[in-house]
């Protein structure tokens, strides 16, 4: 296996994987064009990389649309069903007092049955 990463840009998100620490980070601003394109390309990118272990997705957003909030749903469920064995914890950071964005990361836990840990910032 080998590390990846997609620089942020003015619209989207910085997303960085590293093999040897199993950890995906997302972080910054997701309001991209077209986000379920974006987060399907992420997820091509990520099936090569898949571990069979633990991995860890630390998740930052500055700001997410509604389109991104979907998006990011729809990655977090296709990644728990092509890893099945995967251990998957999210680390999902949040500004302190955007209730918002902490209603966003409690959302995805309550769908995706994923392991989350929220973080205040």
């Amino acid at each position: 296996m080998s590390d990846f990463s997609i620089s942020e840009g003015k619209n989207t998100p910085g997303i960085s994987f590293n093999s040897k620490t199993n950890i995906l980070a997302i972080s910054g601003k997701s309001y991209p064009e077209n986000a379920r394109k974006f987060y399907d390309d992420v997820l091509v990118a990520l099936k090569a990389y898949l571990p069979t272990s633990d991995l860890l997705i630390e998740m930052d957003f500055d700001y997410v649309s509604s389109s991104s909030v979907i998006s990011i749903l729809e990655l977090l469920k296709k990644l728990k069903s092509l890893s099945p064995k995967t251990n998957f914890k999210i680390k999902f950071i949040y500004e302190e007092g955007d209730d918002d964005m902490l209603a966003i990361g409690e959302n995805y836990k309550k769908i995706t049955g994923m392991n989350f840990e929220f973080v205040s910032k």
